[in-house]
């Protein structure tokens, strides 16, 4: 079992690689909470996102470590199956840096939005509250809205019920997590607004031609590239430097290959591709 958490970690299995850090959180947090409950406050005073800024300012790293904790089983495990289905879907179409961007500014965005909420609300008169928030539930949202939005006609089985197109899909999740009874849950549900508000600008920046997600993806690796032993310099031949060109003609060639797929997709769903286009899919989606 230890061989296949290496093999997930060195893979570069990136939904796998959520699910068990989530997890093992999860299980370090009710643990260390049950036998120091004044240890379990203090975890979720320093990595908790919170409602007030000066709080947030004293812990700013809490916009981030906030993703990976949760509040209950139900929580977590529900959390987690919709990533699972939906993170697939946008790693195999769109690779796994743009899942990786979308997946952290998501939750970053929710987290921003539900921090400017709550001081809105302190403008307009109402009383500071200091309320902690934790959950990838933000960062899941902008995948599931930048994937019912890109790959809308794409069919997804539910049990019980059959093929359903991913639009619906999706639709009926963020009306399901965000908009039903907004008085239960009110500050997760203000991060699912600011989830899915990023998952639609991505979406429309992406076919603008700007994409947010592998810029931010490249920015998490190079911040964690600071961290590694660089290997030494090496001397290239000269024959390899006249190789450059042509690979760089390869991989505008592909990106254009992909772009016209993905666009295909879009217009007339996953199934009425090609096996050729679909192996072709899933090799440069495994690149990435």
């Amino acid at each position: 079992m230890l061989d296949d958490l290496k093999g997930l970690f060195k893979n570069g299995n990136f939904i796998g690689q959520i699910i068990v850090i989530n997890a093992v959180v999860f299980l370090l947090e009710n643990l260390i909470s049950n036998f120091s409950p004044a240890a379990g406050g203090e975890i979720l005073r320093w990595f908790a996102m919170h409602s007030y800024l000066p709080s947030v300012l004293t812990s700013p790293w809490s916009v981030f470590t906030y993703m990976f904790m949760h509040a209950s089983f139900g929580h977590v495990f529900w959390n987690m199956v919709i990533l699972y289905y939906f993170g697939r879907i946008v790693n195999d179409m769109m690779g796994k840096a743009r899942l990786v961007g979308l997946y952290y500014l998501g939750g970053i965005a929710g987290a921003l939005f539900y921090l400017v909420a709550y001081s809105i609300q302190v403008l307009w008169g109402q009383p500071i509250a200091d309320i902690p928030l934790v959950g990838a539930s933000a960062a899941i949202m902008a995948v599931v809205a930048f994937a019912g939005l890109r790959f809308g006609d794409y069919q997804m089985n539910l049990l019980l019920i059959g093929p359903v197109k991913l639009r619906y899909v999706a639709l009926g999740l963020f009306v399901m997590n965000t908009l039903l009874d907004l008085s239960m849950n009110t500050g997760g549900k203000l991060s699912h607004l600011g989830g899915a508000a990023l998952g639609f600008f991505y979406y429309r920046s992406l076919n603008g031609g700007k994409d947010y997600a592998v810029q931010f993806s490249n920015l998490i690796n190079s911040l964690g590239g600071i961290f590694k032993k660089k290997s030494p310099l090496r001397v290239v031949p000269s024959d390899k430097k006249k190789a450059a060109p042509s690979r760089q003609k390869a991989t505008k060639e592909t990106e254009a290959r992909t772009n016209a797929i993905l666009d295909k997709i879009s217009k007339s769903g996953y199934d009425n591709l090609s096996k050729e286009e679909k192996d072709f899919l899933f090799r440069v989606s495994n690149k990435k």
